[in-house]
């Protein structure tokens, strides 16, 4: 029994150790073939072997095919950082100047509103004042040139940063000239503050006493200070659009330099064709103030008795009668109402004066200057 034991222990040893050195063999050369009676077995281990290591390759390939797609989706990534800055600067770019057109638009109606109404309401009540001569109300007229001038007050302690007063005398205020709605509200402001002082003045004459200055001579000085304040109107806005239009290209190349040399050039062209072509005005207004033109001569008593003594203007009797050239006579101020805004007698219509003064009655131009 011991023998076959032996043997039997003999034969697993060897069945081992066969199968280990198969075990190697087949690990280390896992493509070969064998002769052996165990080559079923080599077999088995050569494919799973080979199964394994195509795994492994698979393993080893799967990561790099991985690799390459998050590289290109990386770049892809990276393409789109690169163009989202510029569509975000464009669009937050259009969004600023949508915002700030409609903070201007908002400021600018609110706040025009509220000149217009003070103009409006300050304008007719100086022009009724006129109209009373001497019932006119002196508190009235202070109550608008305390109007006047605490709006204008006001106005400029509002917005005191931008300096706006400069402008009265041709200085510029501390704002970006760079932009267009800031140098049209400006201008815009500036005219109306320009209408306040001369309404502000015109006031003052109203509470002069009629022995002082009568009311012939303060249509005469309403006229030459409207006329006055219409010509400085039209230069005041000059400095802040020259400084505009200067800076209207980019001065860092030669090309934007130029383009503001030649527009604010041609800017100040117009301004001098707009002055010339109302200077003979201009004149004539002064000639008429120095001379003060006579519509008649004093009536007699007999041609007033012809008359009925009854002016037919005020149909009241006679102050200060003037016969016309076309022998009707009226009260010297009704006449000189009537000649504030018409040329021809009030009863033929003869043709008396060449010129109408608009501005003797205390109107203010309604005009509004900004350019």
């Amino acid at each position: 029994m011991q023998p076959n034991c032996s043997h039997l222990h003999n034969i697993q040893g060897n069945s081992d150790e066969s199968l280990s050195s198969q075990n190697v063999h087949a690990a280390r050369l896992p493509g070969e073939s064998s002769c052996h009676h165990s080559g079923d077995v080599r077999i088995q281990l050569n494919s799973a072997v080979g199964e394994a290591r195509e795994n492994a390759s698979s393993q080893h390939s799967r990561p790099g095919s991985r690799s390459h797609s998050h590289g290109h989706a990386h770049s892809e990534a990276v393409g789109l950082d690169d163009s989202t800055p510029d569509s975000e600067e464009h669009s937050g770019s259009s969004l600023s100047e949508l915002r700030y057109l409609l903070q201007w638009l908002h400021k600018s109606i609110s706040l025009g509103i509220g000149l217009l109404t003070t103009f409006m309401y300050a304008n007719k009540s100086i022009v009724n004042q006129v109209f009373l001569r001497e019932r006119c109300s002196k508190l009235q007229c202070v109550w608008l040139l305390v109007y006047l001038s605490g709006s204008s007050l006001l106005l400029y302690y509002t917005f005191h940063s931008q300096s706006l007063y400069y402008s009265l005398i041709f200085l510029n205020p501390t704002v970006d000239f760079m932009n267009f709605w800031e140098v049209l509200w400006i201008v815009g402001i500036t005219d109306f503050i320009l209408k306040f002082l001369v309404m502000g003045f015109k006031c003052f004459i109203l509470l002069v006493p009629s022995f002082m200055m009568s009311f012939k001579s303060k249509g005469y000085w309403y006229m030459l200070l409207e006329e006055l304040c219409q010509y400085y109107r039209m230069f005041v806005p000059i400095p802040v659009w020259f400084r505009y239009l200067i800076g209207y290209g980019e001065l860092d190349s030669s090309l934007g330099w130029t383009l503001g040399i030649l527009l604010g050039l041609l800017y100040l062209i117009l301004k001098l064709l707009s002055f010339f072509g109302q200077l003979r005005n201009f004149k004539q207004v002064l000639r008429i103030f120095c001379t003060r033109p006579h519509y008649g001569v004093t009536a007699s008593k007999r041609q007033c008795s012809e008359s009925d003594d009854i002016c037919s203007i005020c149909q009241a009797e006679f102050q200060k009668p003037i016969l016309l050239i076309c022998q009707h006579i009226f009260c010297e101020e009704c006449i000189s109402l009537w000649f504030n805004r018409e040329k021809t007698c009030p009863l033929c219509r003869t043709v008396i004066s060449d010129h109408v003064n608009k501005w003797k009655d205390g109107a203010t131009s309604v005009h509004l200057q900004i350019f």
